[in-house]
């Protein structure tokens, strides 16, 4: 009966998560809060159908902090936090101090304990990374300025909520005199490293690499979750957070070369788990309890809101970032998630922080969870309208007549735009980087600060004047947002554009984009004439071949562009063809065969039987047999010039 009421109580959690999750998404929220939602119809404080064992909630939740935990250190990424090293080493962590002083300050005048204001401010200083990622990629900005940042910092508040769980579980003992058992946890915590770091090197990977080559999907998820719940239960008896466990297991696999495959497996299984655990936080909101203290409630929305967003946005542009950047930041961090819940739930097991303020933090999460979207995009619209009208470049009304538009002024777009000032010609730069801005408008260049992608930004690079636009974008989502509004301002404005992966390609030509160029398939094309030039291979081979690797690569895509424009005739190809003995050509020079006239093909070079190569021939060249011309022309053109230097034509 017991087994029963629990497959009965899971099955609950389940179904409320799952109806939670799909009204959020029908509404357009994020997920959390739908099954926060789900948790708080099952609760015991509302008269809809209620879990009948607590317990059961409990340790879904704690499954889904280990597991949440786990993910978090297998997804860590050095790389993308040294991208911006500065403000998130640096203004990570000193954001987090700043907060949790203003809270104390708070907690003072409110008359907190030490403990709850310490807590408080921990919890209030922390962000959801996972709701913060979910709007970016919404809002296609995950690999703008602004978005770059708010990852980086956001992974080193996930960071800080490790350390914050080894410190604060220790405040009590500090606050009552007793300093040894805040250096003793710091000494646990040191004493992990050790053995972390020699699984880390070799027993770990070793026993991933057994159980990867029995090739059993089972197995492999088996030994994930041994390793990440093995860790968890290690560290609890060290007497240290079980979560703190979990994300060791996830660093340790991470230096792993398996990291990939684990994450594949174990992340529907972490995503379940996650939607349990925020369905036993809706379950403990108490609403009748929340009015009762809703002056708690407005006190944290304030330090979350207000407070906080000017925290980060004072930051950022303590850093030298513009302030566009800098409000943009400030806003995306005025809310907090599911590292809060950790934290609190933490402070509720050790009774530092009392269930009332326990209960307002998860209403504070649901209720700015809620609001950041909205935020964002409300700050974002009003940066926009601003920047097209005061952000100009004052150098805007020098936009010319048959301008080109460059969008992006990276690696690529530096170098188009030194060839565009070497011969002369005229250009408009379209860039968010301020940087960049400020270096074009100092050197007498039209450049505009914005996104190329937004209307009101490209119209001011008058796109109906433009004789073409170049996107030198590196995100694929960007350079199509771009493309789509250059192409509504003038849909007969030629656009070549930059392309990373095939499907980018694919899509660009398929919307009209006139050239689509891949750089890592050209810089490979290069790579590949150097290297036959070097061992010694004519000019006319190596230019056939590479001229079959275009077609190759660019054929099938510009088929469909190609019969919408003219027919497939249009299309030139290289090729190169033998003279043989008794054709048409043989003995006879270009001029007297007259090649020109009768085939419309152009000769590009012939290789004489002594291996002698001449590229450009003259019209006085003679063809002998044995000699091997390379031509290009039409399909049709090349199999004429073909049939004509067989000897069947006599």
């Amino acid at each position: 009966m017991t087994d029963f009421a629990f497959i009965k109580d899971f099955a609950l959690v389940l179904i409320a998560a799952l109806g939670g999750g799909l009204l959020a998404h029908a509404l357009g929220q994020p997920l959390i809060l739908g099954y926060i939602v789900g948790g708080l119809l099952i609760s015991p404080f509302t008269s809809h159908p209620t879990s009948s064992n607590g317990q059961v909630l409990e340790l879904l939740a704690q499954v889904g902090v280990i597991l949440l935990m786990f993910g978090l250190g297998l997804e860590f990424s050095l790389r993308e936090l040294l991208s911006v090293r500065r403000e998130a080493l640096i203004g990570g962590p000193l954001g987090i101090v700043l907060m949790i002083s203003l809270t104390l300050g708070w907690g003072t005048l409110l008359g907190w304990p030490l403990e709850q204001s310490l807590f408080v401010g921990a919890i209030v200083s922390v962000v959801s990374t996972m709701v913060l990622v979910k709007i970016l990629i919404e809002r296609q900005e995950l690999s703008t300025e602004h978005g770059r940042l708010m990852i980086g910092i956001s992974i080193i508040e996930d960071l800080a909520v490790v350390v914050l769980m080894i410190l604060l579980p220790s405040v009590g003992q500090a606050q009552q005199g007793n300093l040894w058992e805040l250096f003793s946890a710091l000494g646990r915590a040191l004493l992990i490293l050790a053995p972390v770091l020699l699984l880390a090197k070799q027993a770990v990977p070793a026993l991933m690499e057994l159980v990867a080559r029995t090739k059993s999907v089972e197995l492999f998820l088996l030994i994930a979750l041994g390793v990440s719940l093995g860790t968890a239960v290690f560290t609890a008896s060290l007497g240290l957070s079980p979560a703190l466990g979990a994300f060791l297991a996830g660093l340790i696999i991470s230096e792993s070369p398996f990291v990939h495959e684990t994450l594949a497996r174990i992340l529907p299984l972490r995503d379940s788990f996650v939607a349990l655990f925020f369905v036993s936080i809706g379950t403990l909101i108490d609403p009748q309890l929340l009015m009762q203290n809703w002056g708690l409630l407005a006190v944290l929305l304030v330090l979350i809101i207000p407070m906080k967003g000017s925290v980060r946005a004072l930051l950022t542009r303590l850093t030298g970032r513009p302030w566009r950047v800098a409000l943009l930041i400030g806003i995306g961090f005025t809310q907090i998630g599911e590292f809060s819940f950790v934290i609190a739930k933490l402070g509720l097991d050790q009774n530092l922080i009392s269930f009332e303020l326990y209960n307002a933090t998860l209403a504070a999460s649901l209720l700015t969870i809620l609001l950041n979207p909205l935020g964002i995009r409300m700050v974002s619209a009003s940066l926009q309208a601003f920047s097209s009208r005061a952000l100009q470049n004052p150098l805007e009304a020098k936009v010319s007549q048959s301008h080109v538009i460059l969008c992006g002024y990276g690696r690529m777009g530096s170098l188009v735009g030194n060839a565009l000032d070497h011969f002369g010609l005229a250009y408009t730069v379209i860039d968010l980087d301020s940087k960049v801005v400020k270096n074009l408008s100092e050197r007498n260049i039209p450049s505009i600060y914005g996104d190329a992608g937004n209307e009101n930004i490209c119209r001011q690079a008058h796109p109906e004047k433009s004789k073409l636009a170049l996107l030198m974008l590196p995100d694929s989502d960007s350079a199509r947002r771009a493309f789509r509004t250059l192409k509504k301002l003038n849909p007969h404005l030629p656009i070549i554009a930059r392309a990373h992966w095939d499907s980018d390609r694919e899509s660009l030509f398929r919307e009209g984009a006139t050239e689509v160029i891949q750089p890592e398939f050209e810089g490979g094309n290069e790579m590949i004439r150097h290297t036959l030039v070097h061992l010694g291979l004519s000019a006319a081979t190596l230019e056939s071949y590479l001229h079959e690797l275009r077609e190759e690569r660019y054929g099938s895509v510009l088929q469909g562009w190609l019969e919408r424009e003219a027919s497939f005739e249009k299309l030139q190809k290289m090729q190169e063809i033998e003279i043989e003995q008794g054709s048409a050509f043989e003995n006879r020079s270009l001029k007297d065969a007259k090649v020109r006239e009768r085939t419309g093909i152009s000769v590009l070079s012939v290789k004489k039987r002594s291996d002698s190569l001449i590229t450009h021939p003259a019209p006085e060249t003679i063809l002998e047999a044995g000699d091997r011309v390379v031509v290009i022309g039409q399909p049709s053109q090349i199999l004429e010039f073909m049939q004509m230097a067989r000897a069947s034509l006599l």
